[in-house]
């Protein structure tokens, strides 16, 4: 997330004074890339930045405020289903900056279409987050911690769930000693059918059909793989109760 972001702010012309990481590496690292400040030491952080943003686990986002408490600027976490409050009792200027995407490190990817969700403590810390944020996407949403929460869920079920269906899918692929290659089109396909139909409609396969003898063949074929069969037993149940 870090990586990210910086990145891309500083293609806009925004200033990042420093990175700071629990990790010298890791610091150093990154702001060697974007010649800035990498310290692990939280005595050279800057007092004072217009934005501190906290790119880090849910679980840390508090300990790390804390920390760094009494520095003067706008705090923000990037967490998904994090409440605004957190940093409440840390900080009087906070809020939210979260990208709706799936950010590896390694992976480059452009952001300007991707939705970023924001949230203020006041109306005025709102208005400098939307603005901070649309610096570098075109599309910025105002959303409150319930409503920011259920978007975070929504992204769970799409993007983190059918990565790992993928990662069982390749599994039974090459446990067999076959290509796992050979499902690339398909895939492709799948994720491209949503942008043009709704999901009810593009949904395919043998529960869909209520095609019980090709389902009871595949729960054979799992069952050295229980928790495997678990997974397709329910999701072929809720697909079935889907097309009542």
């Amino acid at each position: 997330m870090a990586t990210h972001i910086s990145r891309h702010f500083l293609s806009q012309g925004q200033k990042i004074s420093c990175i700071y990481s629990r990790s010298q590496e890791s610091a150093d690292q990154l702001a060697a890339e974007l010649d800035t400040l990498g310290t692990s030491d939280p005595g050279r952080v800057p007092q004072e930045a217009d934005f501190f943003i906290l790119c880090v686990p849910d679980r840390a986002v508090a300990g790390v405020a804390r920390q760094l408490g009494g520095r003067k600027g706008i705090w923000l976490h990037t967490a998904g289903v994090l409440s605004l409050d957190i940093f409440k009792g840390i900080t009087e200027r906070y809020g939210v900056l979260y990208p709706l995407q799936t950010l590896s490190r390694s992976r480059k990817i452009r952001l300007g279409h991707i939705p970023f969700l924001v949230e203020g403590s006041t109306p005025e810390v709102l208005a400098l987050v939307k603005n901070l944020a649309g610096s570098i996407t075109e599309y910025v949403q105002e959303a409150d911690s319930p409503t920011r929460q259920k978007v975070h869920l929504a992204a769970v079920f799409a993007n983190n769930f059918s990565n790992h269906m993928i990662h069982v899918a390749w599994n039974i692929l090459e446990e067999s000693g076959l290509d796992a290659g050979m499902l690339e089109p398909l895939l492709e396909e799948t994720f491209l059918k949503p942008r043009e139909m709704h999901p009810d409609d593009a949904q395919t396969g043998p529960a869909a059909r209520g095609d019980r003898e090709t389902m009871n063949k595949h729960i054979e074929l799992l069952k050295d793989h229980p928790e495997w069969e678990k997974l397709y037993t329910f999701i072929s149940r809720d697909i079935e109760r889907s097309r009542k």
